[in-house]
């Protein structure tokens, strides 16, 4: 087996068959199926879901052989020949490598790129750090690690984190108040 690249990214997650020939339906976490990248004969990348899979724990990579995005994302994978054979694989999630991303504008930052940057106050003083991030469907939640080793979420809004410095890797986060 190839070499599994270690900066993998989560972009699916894979739970039904589709049809009789093999295809499956994505859950795309990002759902803007304009800005997916996924394409018609890319490498993937795809990891158990559970210990009903099949698929090695050390991940498995496949090629995408049909990709077709509609009310669905239907995706059928080469040497995946009928649904007998895809449903001994579920669940799995489907991962690509960082560097198929598209190249950001200017002043642009993916999400993914922000973890384990030093989260800090206006004053510059080190809060903890980025340590994930999640989509609750209305907003993207930061998950920040605080020095004390407590955890905290908070919505991606200006209100908690109104500046990200690039040249520094720092995020500044204003502290939200608590009133009992």
């Amino acid at each position: 087996m190839a070499q599994i690249d270690s900066k993998l990214i989560k972009i699916a997650d894979v739970f039904h068959p589709h049809g009789l020939k093999g295809e499956v339906e994505l859950r795309l976490l990002n759902d803007n199926y304009d800005e997916s990248i996924l394409d018609e004969g890319m490498d993937v990348h795809i990891f158990p879901l559970s210990e009903k899979s099949t698929v090695s724990t050390q991940g498995e990579k496949w090629e995408i052989l049909k990709l077709r995005f509609g009310n669905k994302v239907i995706c059928q994978f080469k040497g995946v020949v009928d649904r007998t054979h895809l449903e001994k694989l579920l669940p799995f999630e489907i991962r690509v490598s960082r560097d198929d991303f598209p190249e950001t504008e200017e002043n642009e930052i993916y999400l993914v790129d922000l973890v384990d940057w030093d989260v800090v106050s206006p004053a510059g003083d080190k809060l903890g750090h980025l340590e994930g991030f999640s989509d609750n469907g209305m907003q993207y939640l930061f998950e920040i690690r605080l020095s004390d080793g407590s955890k905290m979420t908070l919505p991606y809004v200006d209100a908690f984190f109104p500046k990200i410095n690039s040249e520094e890797k720092t995020i500044t986060m204003i502290m939200p108040e608590y009133t009992e």
